[in-house]
């Protein structure tokens, strides 16, 4: 081993340099791939599968199909929709609102 660092360190000035900049750019390249199979295999852990999301979509939606053919005066649907409903224009009118009061 000792043998094998001492050859290292001949040589000329400008093939140490290469030597160490190979060895950077193999070192910066291995950590860049180990880092991206440990992010992949934990975002494949942690997320749900593409077509669990797209099912869970569909459900969701279709859900909101049957609550929306439900009867409107019944008061269970009165208070699911009226806060579901507000929009972000609506929040943005009302903010204005309060701070135009309270000015």
């Amino acid at each position: 081993m000792l043998k094998i660092v001492r050859k290292l360190n001949e040589g000329s000035l400008l093939q140490r340099t290469m030597m160490h900049i190979a060895v950077f750019v193999a070192g910066s390249a291995s950590v860049v791939a180990l880092t991206s199979v440990l992010l992949v295999s934990t975002a494949k852990a942690v997320l749900p599968p593409h077509d669990a999301t797209e099912a869970g979509a569909d459900k969701a939606d279709e859900e909101k199909e049957a609550d929306s053919d439900a009867d409107p005066s019944s008061p269970e649907a009165a208070a699911g929709t009226a806060g579901a409903r507000k929009t972000l224009a609506q929040a943005r009118v009302a903010n204005r609102r309060e701070s135009a009061v309270a000015q």
